[in-house]
């Protein structure tokens, strides 16, 4: 069964039901969501019989979150470009149905992220000065990469323009404004040790997220929580006391009841008595991956 994740609905049936399942959704909230919304069934049906379910499910006992690619700004672009406005502090021109807004006294025009700036963009802008012939503010351009030969478009039309001239603020190279929400993989020290026979201690001491400190910073009220502890930047923690370096069984999951509730952050769990490799998986708010493991 492949379905789209949506809220999950489909997928959190079919769990229910036994069967197998693989979702789709370019939306990495509608994953978020979705990932969380199974771990809390997985747990629940392990809790009403973990010896039948283990017996007819046992292939079928966790699943795995792909990420294709790097789309945080790519999918986003609503988001995305909201930030980009407060990042630079732009005044919002909702009236104009082509520039953005402005900054200070000039026009501003936010490419899509999906894209680096292009001779194509530029035209387009040259296509939109034409029907404004009075229009004499310059023109600021909010861009994530350009293209080489976009450098001498620009070039030439300042050269032949009076009004009008153009500048790049490019949001990935620009020596003030640049390193725009560039991914930075969340960081964690966990210590993870055998304390007796069958028994492992788990201790999250330190996590660290850059790419939600620096959302928190850009916009907070994108976040619900303050980073008053570093708990508040993880959204769940999962554990898999036997992990075979190739499917990530969550055994043991930390999913806050509450959204303002913090996860637990120290465990002790149950494990083969023979050496095991205990895996603990950490996820943000942002929905970013960490995966820590050790041999006990």
């Amino acid at each position: 069964m492949i379905v789209s994740f949506g809220s999950g609905t489909t997928a959190a049936v079919a769990q229910k039901l036994g069967r197998r399942w693989i979702g789709v959704d370019i939306n990495k909230g509608a994953v978020q969501l979705t990932a969380k919304r199974l771990r809390k069934i997985i747990e629940e049906q392990l809790k009403e019989n973990r010896e039948l379910f283990e017996k007819h499910n046992k292939k079928y006992f966790t699943f795995a979150i792909y990420k294709v690619n790097n789309y945080d700004l790519k999918l986003f672009q609503s988001e995305a470009k909201e930030l980009a406005i407060r990042h630079l502090g732009i005044e919002r021109t909702k009236t104009d149905s082509f520039f953005e807004g402005r900054l200070g006294n000039k026009l501003v025009k936010i490419i899509d992220f999906n894209h680096p700036l292009t001779l194509l963009d530029l035209e387009a802008i040259k296509d939109e000065l034409s029907k404004r012939p009075d229009e004499e503010r310059n023109i600021v351009i909010v861009c994530y990469g350009q293209e080489l030969n976009t450098q001498a478009w620009i070039e030439d039309w300042n050269r032949r323009s009076v009004v009008n001239k153009i500048e790049v603020i490019d949001l990935r190279t620009d020596k003030e404004k640049g390193g725009f929400i560039i991914h930075e993989p969340p960081q964690a020290k966990v210590e993870i040790k055998r304390i007796s026979n069958d028994t492992a201690r788990i201790e999250i001491k330190e996590f660290i997220s850059p790419t939600v400190i620096k959302r928190f910073n850009l916009e907070g009220s994108l976040l619900q929580k303050t980073i008053d502890d570093f708990r508040s930047m993880i959204d769940f923690v999962l554990i898999d006391p036997n992990y075979n370096g190739k499917i990530f069984k969550a055994v043991y999951v930390d999913i806050p009841a509450k959204k303002q509730d913090l996860i637990k952050g120290n465990y002790e769990i149950k494990i083969p008595t023979k050496k095991t490799k205990v895996a603990v998986k950490i996820v943000d708010v942002l929905g970013d991956e960490l995966l820590i493991q050790n041999e006990i």
